[in-house]
């Protein structure tokens, strides 16, 4: 729509360009050696993994043995009393200052809790004695106030297994939570017979899926074609389908079979039984076929799709960027600037915000109304340089704390009300960086060693502080020194073990820098090519005035 930028590289000289071409095969070593790396990180996690999964099996059995003299079990579960009241969005548990839970409660758990069940926060160990339970409460009440409370409760645990029940009650006018802590009898934890029934059913599916996709991979797309008929419906069928519609999309120079493919993946995913991932999935196939129909100026038909897709999802930028373009494409320019409008509310880090910000100056200079496009430009080209701002002080962060902690761990910002705003994490830039930033395979998979690394670490952790309740209980109790020698050397090889998986995170910790350092650096050149084009519109408009001045003036001479 604004016309083909020229490829920066056309002002490199030819004889630079070799240097270019010299240099590729350094970097074919380095990302060898960066495969290389990764794969032995890989190797070491599978290792502490399994190293990990044994001390763990060790403790348990250590507990076994020990319950038939002393039970140390605590449980600590959740209730509503009044679900009407509040609408629960997280709980913080800390036991004797150690925070041992934070829970963020899904629409699901929420049901589970407003049908009057319990939900379990807590399982562990602990002596006998007087301890102190925190919860640290973030909710919405019934008159839409937010509300984050900390509530403190002592009690007393003696011999044998102890069940604890916290339950929150609000009532009007301020619905102010508050919190009663009760003794239950023991329940224990019952696995659930659906869930162990369910296990293995995907797995005959994925199969096809994978054979779908050797055969995509390969060229065959027909044959694709038919093992993804032979599916079930449902969500890994989808994605089947919209994988061969981009296939489609890249082979023909018609749409129409890409869209046809992606018409069935919508049909299969509206079919899968977790309503929020069928949900993201059917947004994504809509801005598919969207952008499909917009490029083959079906305008009424890519407006139909681009409609679809939710304003409150990931993919919502550009979505209304491409719902400009079809409105633009139809002469509704009054209509295209009202979408890129909406669109500017997002983060620039989401595909598409760039992008309705210029349109938003194009389209008042199509309008008629230059004063108000230069305007515009220019505060596109505020807001950018501000993104720019917002991207150095990211890089510094992951240069000070590491990737994870910067763009994982701290993308809900500093307080954990985060969450409780009613676009819950789309207006958030870090949020919005850390979405961008994981959709590549190689970041998941770079972000997921890191994420397990710290299972580990808190699997051990946890392991630790059973470990010493053990001990300490046992040299109470007095006795049993075959068990007081089995904790005390499982504490040992805890220790050793944590000192292993601490050093292989970080060197994940360190690639997953690498990673997050290019990928912002690859955003503050994208937000400098939009510079570029902000300063070209607004040099190409300062043009078009000046020769108009010039016009006007000649032609007033002419006159007299």
């Amino acid at each position: 729509m604004f016309g083909r930028q020229k490829s920066q590289q056309c002002r490199i000289p030819p004889r630079s360009r070799g240097l270019w071409i010299s240099g590729l095969p350094v970097m074919l070593v380095i990302a060898a050696m960066a495969q290389a790396s990764a794969a032995a990180i890989d190797n070491a996690i599978s290792g502490l993994e399994a190293e990990v999964s044994r001390h763990a099996a060790s403790v348990h059995t250590l507990e076994q043995k020990l319950r038939k003299t002393i039970d140390t079990r605590v449980a600590v579960y959740l209730s509503l009393a009044n679900p009407e009241a509040l609408d629960l969005d997280s709980v913080e548990l800390f036991l004797n200052g150690r925070p041992v839970g934070n829970h963020l409660f899904t629409l699901s758990d929420r049901d589970s809790l407003e049908a009057g069940r319990s939900y379990p926060l807590f399982t562990g160990h602990m002596a006998d004695g007087n301890h102190q339970l925190t919860a640290v409460i973030n909710a919405r009440a019934v008159n839409k106030r937010f509300v984050r409370r900390e509530v403190v409760n002592p009690f007393r645990k003696v011999s044998g297994a102890m069940q604890l029940q916290m339950s929150i009650d609000a009532t009007g006018p301020d619905y102010e939570p508050r919190v009663s802590l009760g003794k239950q009898p023991w329940a224990g934890a019952t696995p659930s017979q659906a869930g162990n029934a369910a296990i293995g059913r995907p797995n005959r599916q994925k199969e096809l899926l994978q054979d779908a996709e050797q055969a995509r991979q390969q060229g065959r797309l027909d044959k694709a074609g038919q093992i993804l008929a032979g599916m079930k419906e449902g969500y890994l069928a989808a994605v089947g389908y919209m994988n061969l519609a981009a296939d489609f999309a890249e082979t023909d120079l018609d749409p129409s079979r890409a869209l046809v493919a992606l018409r069935v993946a919508m049909s299969m995913a509206a079919h899968d039984s977790e309503s929020a991932r069928s949900r993201d999935l059917l947004d994504q196939l809509h801005l598919r076929a969207g952008y499909l129909a917009l490029n083959n100026e079906e305008y009424d038909k890519a407006l139909g799709f681009l409609e679809k897709v939710s304003l409150d999802s990931y993919h919502a930028p550009r979505a209304l960027y491409l719902h400009g373009l079809a409105l633009s494409g139809k002469e509704n320019h009054r209509g295209a600037m009202q979408s890129w409008h909406r669109a500017k509310k997002f983060p620039l880090a989401f595909p598409g915000v760039a992008e309705a910000w210029i349109g938003m100056g194009r389209g008042y200079d199509i309008a008629g109304y230059p004063g108000q496009a230069g305007e515009s430009w220019l505060a596109a080209n505020v807001a950018f340089e501000g993104e720019r701002t917002t991207l150095s002080r990211l890089a510094d962060g992951i240069k000070s704390d590491g990737a994870y902690k910067t763009l994982v761990t701290d993308a809900r910002g500093p307080q954990t009300e985060w969450f409780l705003s009613d676009s819950r994490t789309l207006t958030q830039p870090r949020m919005a960086y850390l979405l961008r930033f994981l959709e590549k395979a190689d970041t998941q998979i770079a972000v997921r060693r890191v994420a397990g690394l710290d299972e580990m670490s808190a699997i051990l952790e946890e392991n630790r502080h059973n470990l010493e309740v053990f001990a300490r209980v046992i040299e109470h109790h007095g006795g049993m020194s075959d068990l007081l020698v089995a904790a005390r050397e499982l504490a040992t090889t805890g220790r050793a073990l944590g000192q292993q998986v601490l050093q292989t995170r970080q060197q994940a910790s360190g690639q997953l820098d690498e990673l997050a350092l290019a990928f912002v650096a690859n955003e503050d050149r994208r937000m400098e090519h939009a510079i570029d084009r902000t300063e070209q519109q607004v040099a190409h408009l300062y043009e078009y005035l000046a020769l108009e001045k010039l016009a006007y003036e000649a032609s007033g001479e002419g006159a007299q």
